[in-house]
């Protein structure tokens, strides 16, 4: 008998560490897609700039503003980011502006943009692919 009860209480707590397993690894799968929605290229408001994302299953990797007519390309480097919101630094050397912009998904095919240092204000980021 005494066996016996050993024996259920080690099914028992495999199967309780196979739960917990299962669970940590579903919270990381979706922590993972949220940065990846991230990913694409972007239209800002009123900007000649396209603004280029690039995102993996678990990070914002790279992020940089493109424009054709200018001739133009201006990293932007990542300071911060979370679930659904990441946190940039950009020095633009033509005008000298540096400013800290804070991107947070509204939707899969929108971003708010809030812009602080020489530049502020709040910006509407539509995704074009």
């Amino acid at each position: 008998m005494r066996d016996y009860i050993i024996n259920k209480l080690i099914i028992k707590s495999n199967i309780m560490k196979n739960l917990i397993i299962a669970l940590f690894i579903t919270l990381a799968s979706f922590t993972a897609k949220a940065q990846e929605q991230f990913n694409g290229i972007w239209q800002v408001e009123d900007s000649t700039y396209l603004k280029t994302i690039l995102a993996s299953d678990y990070a914002v990797l790279q992020c940089f503003n493109v424009s054709f007519e200018e001739y133009d390309v201006i990293p932007e480097a990542i300071v911060f980011e979370n679930k659904n919101k990441f946190t940039t630094e950009l020095y633009n050397p033509d005008n000298g502006y540096r400013v800290t912009i804070e991107y947070t998904l509204i939707n899969k095919d929108s971003i708010s943009s809030k812009y602080t240092g020489d530049i502020t204000g709040v910006y509407g980021i539509k995704r074009l692919y």
